[in-house]
Order: structure tokens, then C-alpha cells, then sequence
């Protein structure tokens, strides 16, 4: 299980362990921690700085690179973006066979002089660069844009594509979503990538932070209702709690049970809060959910026996299980 120490929700760690699930840790690298961009009166809505896959949990550092670490201990560099740790923010993705990556870098104008007032603007240009790379090999921007208002609202010079899945078409994106927010979430639209370049709609008119390989992802909207969707937009069911932030949707493997954070929905069956102090965030498979447990350990807990949190001893938020670990 890959487990990322200190940060917020997994931005902004400093460190990657992958652990096994009677908690030893086989393997363990530390990094530069990304840090979130100042934004004004507002909270960041930010990507967690690492996704499993391949063959083993894939992490960007504040500087753009991007590293894989093996359960070998293995700790290697596989592409870097254009970034840096001041004022900018990125979303990643890698493609299923680890491969091919595909990063959306925003570039955040600075902090603007206070004048007596408590959250100052920033003040100048906003840039974004769509960049794709190969594991291992060159880095390329297949776009570029500037604007001087901010992104993503109407009239503004250009919408962000921030990678949040790849399915067997290839990477898909969350475009145009809210990059900050002061109550609920709702997350974007979902797109497939091609050439650079937002294609088809995915999902329908879902808005989502997520998605699986197999095209199902967990919407919401700002009335708080979520529903579970196929690649086409249809609903094939309605989840009994609330997404009041899409980052928190998280959808399991069978696309059978989504949690909040704080709750967990089964199709078929009831909703159930998780116990107090538990925050769940990645499935490790269709019944086993892991999560930080009340004293800020990386932990799990199955569907079946929710009141026993099993706790790994390793401070963290939990990523996801490494495939076929």
C-alpha cells in the first residue's frame, strides 16, 4: 500500500512509503514537497502528490519531477515537468502500463502588495502548459496559454486541463474546474485528451475529480447529490451520501461501493459512517478501504467489519494498493 508522509490529504508530503498490510515497510523515499500557491481569501482545491500503477506508486516533487518507487526500493526519476515549488500548482496522470504521462502546470501570478487589506490579490500574468512525457525520455508542452484574469471563469483567457485518470482510450481530464473554493467542490467536467487538446465528454454532463480505468466515475454537484456514471453519462446508481468535495469521492475498484471520506455507500445496501476520526481515501480493492485513522496513521478498514480500523503505524495519507502487490 503506498502511503505518503506529512502534507494535507496527500499534498504536499515529503516523503512516499509503500507498506505492506500488517504494516512493515519495504520501501520508503523522501522528496521535495510541493507547496500550494497563494490564492487570496480562498482554499486551494489541490491533487495529491502521488497515484499507483505500474509497478509501484508514481510521486511528483516541487519541482516537477515525476519518480516511481518500487517495492525493491527502487526510486527513479521517470519524467519532469516545467515547475517549480513557488506559485505554481500541476495534476498528473500516468497512463496504465506506466509508459506515458501527461501533467496540467498552472503558473500563479504573485501576491499582490496588502494595502491594509487581509488577503491581497495576486497581481500579473497566469500561465498554463499541457505537457506530455515518456517514461524516461523527453518532456514536450503540447499547449500554452496566458491570460491576465483568472482562469476557468467567464471571459477568461483560458481554461485549465488538469489530468485525472487514464482509461483504455488514453488520459482523461478535468477541465475548467474551480481552482479554489470557500464551501463545496464540485469538481469539473470530464474530457478524453487527444492531441493536446480536450476531445470527447466523458460521462456525460457529470462533474468529477476522478475516474477509473474502467471509465466509471463519482459526480457530484453543488446541491451536494452524487451519482455513479459510466464512460457515457448514464447513472447506474445513486449513492446515499454527500459530495460536498468531489476530490473526496472515492469510487471502489467494482464501482460497487464510493466513500466521502466520512461515509460509505454500497450499491444495493445502506449508507455507514465510518468509525470517529477515520478519513477514507483510496480503495484497496472492491471491500478494503484505506485511509488515516484518528491519530494521523495510514490504516484500513473492510466493508464487512467496519468498526476494526487496522492501523499500519505509519503517519500518512493512503494512495491505493501497488497492482498485482
Amino acid at each position: 500500500m503506498a502511503v505518503l508522509e506529512g502534507g494535507r490529504d496527500g499534498f504536499g508530503a515529503s516523503a512516499a512509503d509503500l507498506v505492506t498490510l500488517d504494516g512493515r515497510t519495504v520501501a520508503r523515499a523522501a522528496y521535495l514537497p510541493r507547496r500550494a500557491p497563494y490564492l487570496g481569501n480562498v482554499a486551494d482545491v489541490l491533487q495529491p502528490d502521488g497515484t499507483v500503477g505500474g509497478s509501484g506508486v508514481y510521486v511528483m516533487d516541487g519541482n516537477g519531477a515525476v519518480h516511481l518507487l518500487r517495492p525493491s526500493g527502487g526510486w527513479d526519476t521517470v519524467a519532469t515537468f516545467a515547475m517549480t515549488p513557488d506559485q505554481q500548482e500541476a495534476w498528473f496522470a500516468v497512463s496504465t502500463d506506466g509508459g506515458q504521462l501527461l501533467a496540467g502546470v498552472l503558473g500563479v501570478p504573485a501576491k499582490g502588495a496588502a494595502n491594509g487589506m487581509p488577503w491581497p490579490p495576486v497581481v500579473g500574468t497566469w500561465r498554463f502548459d499541457l505537457e506530455w512525457a515518456t517514461a524516461g525520455g523527453p518532456t514536450q508542452t503540447l499547449t500554452h496559454a496566458e491570460s491576465a484574469t483568472w482562469p476557468n471563469r467567464q471571459g477568461a483567457g483560458f481554461q485549465t486541463v488538469f489530468p485525472v485518470g487514464w482509461t483504455e482510450t488514453g488520459p482523461v481530464a478535468m477541465v475548467g474546474a474551480p481552482l479554489a473554493t470557500q464551501n463545496a467542490w464540485p469538481g469539473g467536467p470530464l474530457f478524453t485528451v487527444h492531441d493536446g487538446r480536450p476531445g470527447s465528454r466523458l460521462a456525460g454532463d457529470c462533474t468529477a475529480a476522478w475516474v477509473l480505468a474502467s471509465g466509471l466515475a463519482p459526480c457530484t454537484t453543488l446541491q451536494l447529490q452524487v451519482t455513479v456514471r459510466d464512460s457515457a453519462g448514464d447513472v447506474l446508481w445513486r449513492p446515499g451520501l454527500e459530495g460536498f468535495s468531489a476530490g473526496a469521492l472515492r469510487l471502489a475498484p467494482s464501482g460497487e461501493a464510493i466513500t466521502n471520506g466520512r461515509y460509505v455507500a454500497v450499491r444495493g445496501g445502506g449508507t455507514t459512517e465510518l468509525p470517529a476520526g477515520f478519513v477514507g481515501q483510496a480503495w484497496l480493492d472492491s471491500t478494503t478501504l484505506g485511509g488515516r485513522a484518528a491519530n494521523g496513521d495510514a490504516a484500513y478498514v473492510r466493508l464487512g467489519s467496519l468498526d476494526a480500523v487496522h492501523d499500519l503505524g505509519v503517519p500518512g495519507d493512503v494512495v491505493g494498493l501497488v497492482p498485482g502487490a
